[in-house]
């Protein structure tokens, strides 16, 4: 797998780390696993990195898929913050188009080109909360 979940602040933050070829259906099966029961009644936080993804292969379809995930994680635990660092136009359009599927999401979302801006994004964001 591409995709390195990594649990962070006891579980508080999720950093998801895709490298190489992502693909959606590893992005889905992700979203499985970071929003079970037990870690999504305690998150505040994810950093999606794709700082090293080379490829990414994922449909429109696919990222309809994966913002229903968060639209219904979203319902259970509206508090997460989202930082998606996005280098390339490619992930940026990407992560524009998943932004425009979270309509009934109350999770807030911002893109980064780098994770130092995202860490920072989030820091703040938790000191305000």
């Amino acid at each position: 797998m591409t995709i390195q979940i990594n649990y962070l602040d006891d579980g508080k933050g999720i950093a998801i780390i895709a490298t190489g070829v992502v693909t959606g259906a590893e992005i889905i099966e992700a979203h499985k696993e970071i929003y079970n029961d037990i870690n999504l009644k305690r998150q505040r936080y994810q950093i999606i990195d794709r700082t090293n993804c080379q490829e990414y292969s994922v449909s429109s379809e696919e990222v309809q898929r994966i913002a229903d995930f968060d639209n219904m994680a979203s319902a259970v635990n509206p508090d997460i913050i989202i930082a998606v660092i996005s280098p390339t136009k490619l992930q940026f359009g990407m992560t524009r188009m998943w932004q425009a599927h979270l309509e009934d999401s109350r999770f807030a979302t911002e893109i980064f080109p780098d994770r130092q801006s995202a860490d920072k994004w989030i820091i703040e964001r938790i000191e305000t909360a």
